[in-house]
């Protein structure tokens, strides 16, 4: 985003931005906040200040009313972009030509939005029939009907990112696959995951992986080896080490991105046709204290914030 001479950001009119209004100051979205603060209180007598107190923090918390509403409403803060929100489904019914979803929304007939949490109610881009404060309809030959719904949720398909709206309850899960240890709980706290519901699992077995046969069509490499779907999951870090030449141009540290079950591909800098097989080189592994596997997949969207989720790191390389 462009700034000023003073380095000050500026919206897309020209003008700085401004992060709060005169008067009253606007509820805030999530923050990150230390572990704990220190307090300097009263010591003896009326000139020192001796005693220390420790008072816990935390995040913001996205369940509460005030925090829901920034999140559902507005995006990119400080910027606070309007944003779609995510409205909660109650109830919904179908008679063969229209399902009606009991639901207090702010969509409008033409709207296009995804259904979640809905069971066989569950729509992805469904354009919206009509719609009131309390409901709104969509025509599907879907019958039937559900009441008591504890995760029905209904999404715009123009929101600014899947997170818009997960203050109504839910948290979106960010996928932390591959990011160190550090990062990825950070990322899980940024989502809405509570300090205590994050659990990190001891280390996953990381011991070297023999490469049988590797190739490469244009910069993208594939590298044989047995198991090595499972080991190595899509968006893990790896290093790929001890091939000689002509193969030595896959060496490095790469993210996964496909696999099968005894193959793992990624992105090379540079390109070029290679071909070997009937090799027996020790080199393949994941990257120590980076995230292999996440318990509650990501992209999630109906997921309670009181929720837990646990991730597993690699371990130290044996």
């Amino acid at each position: 985003m462009a700034t000023n001479n003073d380095g000050h950001l500026l919206d897309t009119s020209g003008n700085v931005v401004v992060d709060f209004v005169w008067g009253n100051i606007p509820v805030q979205p999530n923050d990150e906040r230390v572990a704990s603060v220190s307090q300097i209180g009263g010591g003896s007598g009326d000139y020192a200040w001796a005693a220390t107190t420790k008072v816990a923090s935390a995040r913001l918390d996205a369940a509460l009313s005030n925090h829901a509403a920034v999140e559902a409403g507005w995006a990119a803060y400080p910027l606070y972009y309007p944003a779609a929100g995510n409205y909660i489904v109650t109830q919904v019914s179908g008679d063969g030509t229209t399902v009606t979803y009991q639901c207090q929304n702010f969509l409008s007939a033409g709207d296009s939005v995804n259904i979640t949490g809905c069971n066989t109610f569950n729509l992805s881009a469904a354009t919206v029939a009509s719609a009131t404060r309390d409901y709104f309809t969509v025509t599907n030959s879907t019958t039937g009907s559900l009441i008591n719904i504890n995760n029905g949720k209904v999404e715009p398909v123009t929101a600014l990112t899947n997170a818009d709206g997960a203050g109504l309850g839910y948290i979106v899960v960010p996928n932390v696959i591959g990011l160190t240890t550090a990062l990825a709980l950070d990322a899980l706290k940024d989502a809405g995951y509570e300090a205590g519901s994050i659990t990190t699992a001891a280390g996953a077995t990381n011991a070297v992986s023999t490469i049988t046969a590797v190739a490469r069509t244009g910069t993208t490499a594939t590298i044989t080896s047995s198991g090595a779907g499972a080991k190595y999951p899509v968006g893990a870090k790896i290093t790929v080490a001890s091939l000689v030449s002509p193969n030595d141009v896959l060496n490095g540290t790469y993210t996964v991105t496909a696999v099968a079950t005894n193959t793992v591909s990624y992105t090379t800098s540079t390109s070029g046709t290679l071909s070997t097989s009937g090799l027996s080189v020790a080199g393949l592994s994941g990257v120590e204290a980076t995230i292999k596997t996440q318990s509650t997949a990501a992209n999630a969207a109906t997921v309670a914030t009181t929720a837990t989720i646990t991730v597993t790191p690699y371990a130290v390389l044996s």
